[in-house]
């Protein structure tokens, strides 16, 4: 794969992400929990 489509494959797949967090309640709510877990487990 080329770099070009490998960078247009990533941008798309960000953008779709980013839309179901922003639009889907349940995604966002799941996607920010994942988050909140993490950083509570590994920050100092």
């Amino acid at each position: 794969m080329r770099a070009r489509n490998y960078l247009m494959l990533c941008a798309g797949v960000a953008a779709v992400v980013v839309l179901a967090v922003l639009v889907v309640p349940g995604v966002g709510d799941a996607f920010e929990g994942a988050l909140l877990g993490f950083l509570a487990t590994y920050a100092r």
